[in-house]
């Protein structure tokens, strides 16, 4: 017995070691992209459910040298069917100076955490409305790369006041709950009556597994 408890804890350590190494990958691929260099889209989901915070955060301060831009912290009450005092959500993030992955302006990386624990992520882009062609491009692109990852693509429609977008769902199950891992590319007009007003492009990863979001709207 006390071997198998050392070969599990080994195991273990690799495992977290392969989590941290994957998502350092990811990193490089958004931020450190030389311009000719394919986008390999399918590493920027390389996050794990429930990964440490302070382990993320020295993977890309350490590796690679991002610096956080902002950081935001809240309190918010348990969610209905889960246990304990209210969870602590933390916002962290860091801009986005070079993508192959990425053509707009002003890209941004943002990581989710709730009481320590990364629950998703989301990536940004912009583009002035005169370079419609552009963002399409860059949003095909996207697409492409996703979709032999992502077995499930659902179309979506974003509607409200002065604001419309359309893109697509991912799932690797046909079948979703909020513990399954999600993926959303997407583009939104943020103000449809004014041309200064920029088109965003967004990529959306979400998986409140091992953590207390679940019954939540994300």
């Amino acid at each position: 017995m006390p071997e198998k408890s050392g070969l599990l804890l080994i195991i273990l350590i690799v495992m977290r070691k392969i989590t941290a190494l994957l998502f350092c990958f990811f990193v490089y691929q958004v931020s450190h992209a030389q311009n000719g260099t394919p986008c390999a889209f399918e590493t920027l989901f390389t996050f794990q459910p429930g990964m440490n915070k302070m382990m993320v955060m020295d993977s890309v301060y350490k590796t690679y040298d991002l610096t956080v831009v902002s950081r935001e912290v809240e309190r918010v009450p348990a969610y209905q069917g889960t246990n304990g005092d209210s969870i602590v959500r933390e916002t962290i993030m860091y801009n986005i100076d070079k993508s192959t992955c990425l053509t707009g302006k002003g890209s941004k990386l943002q990581l989710m955490f709730a009481d320590d624990k990364l629950y998703k992520a989301y990536i940004s882009t912009a583009y002035y409305k005169n370079n419609h062609q552009q963002l399409i491009s860059n949003f095909n692109s996207l697409r492409k790369n996703i979709k032999p990852h992502w077995a499930y693509e659902t179309e979506v429609k974003v509607s409200g006041k002065n604001m419309l977008g359309f893109g697509f769902d991912y799932s690797r199950t046909k079948k979703t709950t909020a513990k399954t891992e999600k993926v959303t590319l997407q583009y939104i007009d943020l103000n449809t009556h004014d041309s200064r007003n920029p088109f965003l492009l967004e990529v959306i990863w979400v998986n409140l597994g091992n953590t207390r979001m679940q019954n939540s709207s994300y």
